[in-house]
């Protein structure tokens, strides 16, 4: 199992993990605070490897 949390606002990552598979689990509402952006949301992803 891979598990990663991935900031919306990072677009770059957003578009990885969704290639490689990952889906969204949860969507945490203002999880963060973004220097430039303020509050944004955070995606949790999850996969589960092949064994």
């Amino acid at each position: 199992m891979q598990y990663n949390l991935v900031l919306s606002t990072n677009k770059g990552a957003v578009r990885l993990w969704r290639r490689h598979g990952f889906e969204v689990i949860l969507t945490l509402p203002k999880a963060f605070r973004h220097s430039k952006f303020g509050f944004v949301d955070a995606f949790d992803r999850y996969k589960q490897l092949e064994t």
